[in-house]
């Protein structure tokens, strides 16, 4: 069978974002599509591999000639998540893409399932700007620093990057 796929495209906007209080966050990553919103439940490792992933595109297509947003504002009232925040579903796994043709970034999120369940993970493709993207990914940083001290953040990286992404959020 296969994967049951939701696709916005394009969307008009995208951000990440953190509900609950520091030490008991719950991330999330939210797009706008039209008047629509569709949120995903994150752990904290996803949002901050997300933000990387995303910077090491823009970067590799800076190196093709594709220059990114050099003034880019981060507005926060923009950026904050849209109430009320109704996951669709919990992420399992991310993965990122480029439209050469069109120039759009292709953010796609697959579900997480456990074994049990009988059917193939719901995937969202949110297709997005290059400048968009740039915005989610250093508002991402930012969200993900506001409930960690500097030294809590390295010593998560360096977990993360040992268990090559896998583990609890």
């Amino acid at each position: 069978m296969a994967n049951r796929i939701l696709e916005f495209d394009p969307i008009t906007h995208i951000t990440a974002g953190a509900i609950g209080q520091p030490g008991h966050r719950d991330f999330f990553i939210q797009a706008m599509y039209g008047q629509d919103v569709v949120s995903l439940h994150c752990g904290i490792e996803q949002v901050l591999a997300l933000a990387e992933a995303i910077e090491e595109m823009l970067s590799n297509l800076e190196e093709l000639g594709l220059k990114r947003e050099l003034d880019l504002e981060i507005d926060e009232a923009m950026m904050a998540l849209k109430e009320p925040v109704d996951p669709l579903f919990r992420v399992g796994a991310m993965g990122l893409g480029y439209d050469v043709g069109r120039d759009r970034i292709l953010l796609v999120a697959q579900e997480l399932l456990d074994e049990e369940e009988g059917h193939e993970p719901l995937e969202v493709r949110f297709f997005a700007t290059r400048a968009q993207m740039q915005a989610l990914s250093m508002y991402a940083v930012q969200v993900v620093a506001g409930g960690r001290s500097p030294e809590q953040m390295a010593l998560e990286a360096e977990i993360y990057a040992r268990r090559n992404g896998h583990g609890e959020s």
